[in-house]
């Protein structure tokens, strides 16, 4: 009888794809550590669209940034920070924007307010029923990490574009276009 011996096919070696060109892996941790941190801060008085969204919120925090010189002073700079999930504009006025939601479960505003030389998310949250208490006792515990690193982000990302206070375009997009 004979035996049939299985040959293992070889296969390449896996590639890993690199950063782009020009930028390097190595310094992104050093963002974290070297980079602006938000801070958490009460909300602000002056965030009257946040303040007037529930009468009785059961969950309040507000996380802030101070702004660089050149970043954009307008709220609708900055509603792409949240506008990409998909939420709603609530309400507008000339120093912050209100995006939000509403489920069975629960309820809740993330406002963007600019006063002062800095940028504060904030978020209001109204609670529904057992489910949504649930819920929350888990999201409570990780919403501080996203908040502040959404935050951190989009800060950095428009400070490293170079935006004008006008709201033109960049900087570097200009100069590559000259």
């Amino acid at each position: 009888m004979r035996t049939v011996r299985k040959v293992r096919a070889r296969t390449a070696p896996a590639t890993t794809v690199g950063a782009p060109p020009g930028r390097s892996a190595r310094p992104r941790p050093f963002h974290r550590l070297l980079g602006d941190r938000p801070r958490a801060v009460p909300l602000p008085a002056t965030a009257r669209l946040a303040h007037g969204a529930f009468p009785h919120p059961d969950f309040q925090d507000a996380w802030q940034l101070e702004l660089r010189p050149g970043m954009p002073r307008e709220p609708e700079a900055w509603q792409d920070m949240l506008g990409r999930a998909g939420f709603s504009v609530l309400g507008r006025t000339e120093d912050e924007i209100l995006l939000g939601e509403d489920a069975r479960h629960l309820d809740f505003r993330a406002s963007i307010h600019l006063a002062d030389g800095y940028v504060t998310l904030g978020t209001v949250v109204r609670i529904h029923r057992t489910a949504g208490r649930l819920y929350f006792a888990v999201v409570r515990r990780v919403h501080p990490f996203v908040v502040r690193t959404v935050l951190r982000r989009f800060h950095r990302r428009l400070a490293a574009r170079g935006f004008s206070t006008a709201g033109s375009r960049s900087r570097v997009s200009e100069r590559n276009h000259a």
